[in-house]
């Protein structure tokens, strides 16, 4: 796990918060870049790319990046979206926890053997087809996409399930297994850290403020459930990866952390006793970067800011 220190944040966004976005977008960059090399180099053989990763990891923008970046090197990509593999609500129970609340994220709910046929299909050449799942409804619908691997091409897979047993098992020799999530403890003195799912929460609580009209005390009532799905479902697979990728960008929670503390204001409560007490009292410690015109266009920054 890495670390940074609060102390470095807040003087680096002070001195030259230009240079302090570029240099952390340029790492991550590198590594995109990096992981695109080894895919082209084994495009032959293997034509599975799995990405997986817990909510707010920057799952969407580095599948992207990762599609663009093979694509510069002349290896076209087809996306497949594990959402569509969703089972439709009315043909199946609804598994529960041990609350008795709806287990959402359980795989129970998604169509694995059909995805994993499916890349298996894929693998040999052949052509399958792609169902779609309209989730206003919560069914599957008649609509179907024709998807079938030339030589050379790759197909990108990404989803929280993506490294799961039951897909891995058929397409092991032929796949590239990518986990992405915040891998950065944010160090605010000796006895206070953050954690990065904490930093992980900062993400998605700003994003569904912005994207989900959600306020901060929907996302603090998610956050338990979110929680447990992550160590019953990801966390097992995480060693099955053959890339872990840290998607924290340094000088990201002097942009976040702003935006919740004005939204978060009415929530200390609720969020204490959440267990994010920490967060809470880290909330005025970070420095304001008030430019973000300088986060470039395809930062994963834009996944939470818009």
């Amino acid at each position: 796990m890495f670390h940074v220190n609060l102390h470095d944040i807040n003087e680096r966004c002070l001195r030259d918060p230009a240079e302090f976005v570029g240099q952390s977008e340029q790492s991550y960059t590198n590594v995109i870049e990096s992981i695109a090399e080894r895919i082209c180099e084994n495009q032959y053989d293997h034509t599975i790319l799995l990405l997986n990763g817990p909510s707010s990891s920057g799952k969407t923008t580095t599948a992207r990046r990762i599609r663009d970046a093979v694509w510069r090197r002349g290896v076209n990509s087809h996306a497949i979206s594990m959402d569509d593999y969703y089972l439709s609500r009315n043909t199946y129970e609804v598994p529960k926890d041990e609350n008795g609340n709806n287990d959402l994220e359980s795989p129970l709910c998604m169509d694995l053997p059909m995805l994993s046929e499916h890349l298996a299909a894929l693998c040999k050449g052949e052509t399958i087809e792609v169902p779609t799942y309209d989730f206003m409804r919560h069914i599957r619908t008649e609509e179907t996409k024709e998807v079938r691997l030339k030589k050379g091409e790759i197909a990108v897979i990404e989803g929280i399930h993506a490294l799961n047993d039951v897909l891995m098992a058929k397409v092991k020799n032929y796949s590239i297994g990518i986990y992405m999530a915040v891998g950065t403890q944010l160090v605010i003195s000796n006895n206070w850290r953050l954690a990065p799912h904490v930093l992980r929460f900062v993400r998605r609580a700003i994003r569904d403020k912005n994207f989900r009209d959600a306020p901060v005390l929907e996302t603090i009532d998610m956050w338990h459930s979110v929680r447990r799905g992550e160590k019953l479902y990801i966390h097992p697979y995480i060693p099955s990866a053959d890339f872990i990728v840290n998607t924290y960008l340094p000088y990201e929670d002097c942009v976040l952390m702003n935006q919740l503390r004005c939204a978060a204001e009415p929530y200390q409560k609720e969020m204490t006793d959440a267990g994010l007490e920490e967060l809470v009292r880290a909330l005025d410690c970070f420095e304001v970067l008030e430019d973000l015109s300088l986060i470039p266009e395809d930062s994963i920054m834009h996944e939470f800011i818009g």
